[in-house]
């Protein structure tokens, strides 16, 4: 018997097969290469139909070579959103968790999240899907034939279990805005103060519930991409740190109740709980801002051309150095709840600004960003836990931004024994 794990990401789709009697899981991994470009830089938009294909294209794989599939179950980017019609096809893109448009200034200098949030009382932020649909419809940019939106996660699961409207599991609709956490469900009251008609909102039901079925397997709601992280990475969810580094990066630790936090998300968590969530918009792409920066600098000076694995392997091979390095907050692409801050490099002297100490000062950044939403964690909830767990191929692949956590966290690391910890955490809440 096995289940087949997919993570929709940013940057690419990952896939697994397992099997619950061996826990033996076999991985398969497609580069996302459906982003759709605009004349406008602040538009991070992705073409779901394509995405949908690609999925199909895993699961004809994964089915041609096992007979005895009995589940899917999904995850992906949280936040962004899609519109459908009443058959449930797409008919905008994917307006992604990036998307900038609710950073516009709306009313009173205000931007259209910061707007919402103090008419509502929720923390919103842009890529929030619908602080994205309220920007849309105030600016007449709501397809004509939408009549429901979703994340791509529930457009996929929807597909695939042939059904005509999108279905979210709480930890997906949370990701949407103008969610009640402690109730599990969305604030009507709070969408009609904001003019927000309910009726474009996905139904809500339960990930262990299912949806239909694929070729005999049954399709399950997705679950968020940092539910399915945690999930996939953490054997004992009461005492561990989750700390995981993609293009963003993310802190968790799970809590039993429901609790409310400055600048931390509380998010529902697939079995009862909630994870408390402190999310980075860069992690590992403040690294990649940096390789980009030494590449771009070695073909302005020299006529050598060096490809992006060779310059991310001579920075990683860099020794780590505790002392010296310049501090950098790496809020390159600003904070979730505070976007116009922006990346700082400071404590610069005469021996310290050097290459090598400059790619350790953003490493420890990256680190130190997390850090800070873990020390805003109250006490109770931290002195349960432990053990600092690792994940994601930001992390994985760099043995510097390991140490750099180490001794921020002054925990030792424990990296996820699986490679694709969110795919694997989707097939495990099915079993």
């Amino acid at each position: 018997m096995h289940f087949i794990g997919i993570d929709i990401g940013t940057s690419s789709i990952s896939s697994i097969v397992f099997d619950p009697a061996t826990r033996k899981v076999k991985s398969f991994t497609l580069p996302n290469q459906t982003s759709i470009q605009t004349p406008d830089p602040w538009t991070k938009l992705q073409d779901p139909c394509l995405i949908l294909e690609q999925v199909e294209y895993i699961l004809e794989g994964f089915f041609a070579r096992y007979a005895d599939i009995r589940g899917i179950g999904i995850t992906g980017q949280m936040h962004g959103m899609l519109y459908t019609d009443g058959k449930g096809d797409a008919v905008s893109p994917l307006y992604t968790w990036q998307d900038g448009r609710g950073n516009h200034i709306y009313r009173e200098e205000k931007t259209y999240a910061a707007y919402l949030s103090e008419q509502t009382g929720y923390e919103l932020a842009t890529g929030y899907g619908l602080v994205t649909h309220y920007y849309n419809q105030v600016n007449q940019q709501v397809p004509a034939t939408a009549e429901k939106l979703c994340t791509i996660m529930d457009f996929v699961t929807m597909k695939l279990a042939g059904q005509t409207y999108p279905v979210t599991d709480f930890s997906n609709g949370a990701s949407l805005g103008f969610f009640d956490v402690e109730k599990l469900a969305f604030d009507h009251d709070a969408l009609a103060q904001a003019g927000i008609d309910t009726a474009i909102l996905p139904r809500l039901a339960s990930a262990r519930n299912s949806l239909g079925d694929f070729r005999g397997a049954a399709v399950y709601p997705a679950i968020g991409d940092n539910q399915a992280a945690f999930l996939g990475s953490v054997d004992q969810i009461q005492t561990a740190v989750h700390v995981t580094v993609g293009t963003s990066s993310q802190l968790s630790v799970y809590s039993e109740k429901y609790i409310k936090v400055p600048n931390l998300d509380t998010r529902p968590f697939p079995g009862g709980g909630y994870l408390l969530v402190g999310a980075a918009l860069c992690g590992g792409q403040a690294f990649a801002l940096l390789k980009d920066f030494f590449r771009q600098t070695v073909d302005l000076l020299t006529d050598q051309e060096l490809s992006e694995t060779e310059i991310y392997r001579r920075l990683i091979a860099i020794p780590y150095e505790t002392k010296q390095a310049p501090e950098v907050e790496t809020l390159f692409d600003g904070a979730r709840y505070a976007p116009w801050k922006r990346g700082v490099i400071s404590g610069i002297s005469m021996a310290n600004f050097t290459p090598q100490q400059l790619t350790i000062g953003f490493l420890k950044g990256i680190a130190q960003e997390l850090y800070q939403f873990y020390q805003a964690i109250p006490a109770p909830i931290k002195a349960g836990k432990t053990t600092l767990v690792g994940s994601g191929n930001g992390l994985k692949k760099n043995p510097l931004l390991r140490e750099a956590f180490k001794e921020t966290f002054s925990y030792s690391l424990r990296l996820s024994d699986h490679q694709e910890e969110a795919a694997l955490g989707a097939c495990i809440r099915m079993i």
